[in-house]
């Protein structure tokens, strides 16, 4: 049996089939570009039009859709670049179905006297907490009925779920950027940090070095006092006890030239100590400079 056009069974099979085909490769698209190529090549098996346009709100901003002579246009934009028409459907949310074209609607596309009976056709849809503004241009050439209302939201649901993916892909994308970007600052604070501690590190091994070498210095000045300069004293003591038990004569002749050679000796041992010290104080000064 034959099926005649105007059957209803089988103009909803084929406008279900041309949808499917439609939301398939919508959910496909990748970019903002795809979705127009997919809308050229398909939206005209779903419904008559001459334009098309789809504004979704997003984040305080409108991201502007349309398809015109089989061409697509996308732009980001703010609420000051929607048509008076639209901000009246974004306040009121009351359907429109006019003939008064905004000439700025048709701009670039087609003259006013080209169009048989054009309708203005606008609706204000809430999908997912956010405003979408639908608009249609048609006429006789190209009717839009009431009936095909059900397919056009059907059309402006799967525009909406492809937008928002693209909008949540972007943002996604975005702050892995900036996470990039903070983890290479990090990394590179990182690599400052460790070559601070490095130079940190290798500033006090340069100076437990130095305290090392100035504590062996020292101790070879302490050993040289603690031994040389201790004979000659110890000898200088023996010899003055000496005085006491002795008589004029003896200390006169044998103490005395005994005592003064330990002096003598003493006193070479302490020019050797205080020279000693004075060029270790020397050098550690010029280091300092």
């Amino acid at each position: 049996m034959a099926y005649n056009e105007q059957d209803p069974s089988r103009l909803y099979r084929i406008a279900y089939e041309a949808y499917s085909k439609f939301a398939t490769n919508i959910s496909r698209c990748s970019s903002l570009e795809e979705v127009g190529i997919v809308s050229k090549r398909h939206l005209k098996y779903l419904l008559n039009f001459h334009i098309i346009r789809v504004a979704m709100e997003q984040d305080e901003r409108f991201l502007f859709f349309s398809l015109k002579k089989n061409e697509s246009w996308y732009d980001f934009k703010n609420k000051t670049e929607l048509f008076p028409f639209e901000k009246e459907l974004y306040e009121r949310d009351i359907p429109i179905k006019t003939s008064d074209i905004p000439p700025a609607f048709i701009e670039g596309t087609m003259e006013q006297k080209d169009l048989k009976n054009p309708v203005l056709w606008a609706w204000s849809l809430k999908k997912n907490n956010r405003k979408v503004i639908v608009s249609l241009l048609s006429d006789d050439q190209k009717p839009f009925a009431s009936g095909d209302i059900d397919i056009l939201k059907l059309t402006a649901d799967a525009f909406e779920a492809k937008f928002q993916e693209l909008f949540l892909k972007k943002q996604l994308d975005r702050k892995n950027r900036s996470l990039s970007k903070a983890l290479d600052t990090i990394q590179l604070q990182n690599e400052k940090i460790q070559k601070i501690v490095d130079n940190q590190k290798q500033i006090i091994e340069e100076r437990t070095q130095e305290i090392l070498s100035q504590n062996e210095k020292l101790l070879r000045i302490s050993a040289l006092n603690s031994h040389n300069v201790r004979e000659p004293l110890s000898r200088i003591q023996g010899i003055i006890q000496l005085f006491d038990v002795l008589d004029d004569k003896t200390c006169r002749e044998e103490l005395i030239p005994k005592l003064k050679i330990s002096a003598d000796e003493m006193d070479k041992v302490l020019q050797e100590v205080i020279l000693m010290a004075s060029k270790e104080l020397a050098e550690l000064k010029a280091k300092k400079l």
